[in-house]
């Protein structure tokens, strides 16, 4: 029994490193944002990465809060060299800005202004 739990920990553990290495694809020329990129990180920063962690006994909000936290930081790591880092960085800023379009739109809506119009004399 113990030896079946063992191989379904170890393929949840592989679902999520493969979303983090997707995290780091770069788009191609024609894209601004790879899908495989915007597909990862929906998946490890929502809430369906949480059932994937609480079978592998990690908390979600750490693990999501220090997958970004160790993406932003420039501290020698071994796991990511500086140029993955950066395509992280880059693929989460479109990630929360295509998340929160909506969001600055509203925020940097101007209302057009009537034109202006001559009185007869």
């Amino acid at each position: 029994m113990l030896d079946s739990i063992t191989g379904y920990k170890g393929l949840m553990s592989a679902v999520v490193t493969r979303a983090i290495l997707d995290a780091l694809v770069q788009p191609n020329k024609n894209q601004r944002f790879s899908p495989v990129a915007r597909s990862a990180l929906k998946f490890l920063l929502g809430k369906d990465v949480g059932l994937y962690l609480q079978f592998l006994d990690i908390d979600q909000d750490y693990f999501q809060k220090n997958l970004v936290n160790s993406m932003f930081k420039n501290d020698d790591d071994k796991s990511f060299n500086p140029i993955k880092k950066r395509m992280f960085r880059m693929n989460y800023k479109r990630f929360i800005q295509e998340q929160n379009r909506s969001l600055i739109a509203k925020a940097t809506y101007q209302a057009k202004k009537p034109p202006h119009r001559r009185l007869a004399s």
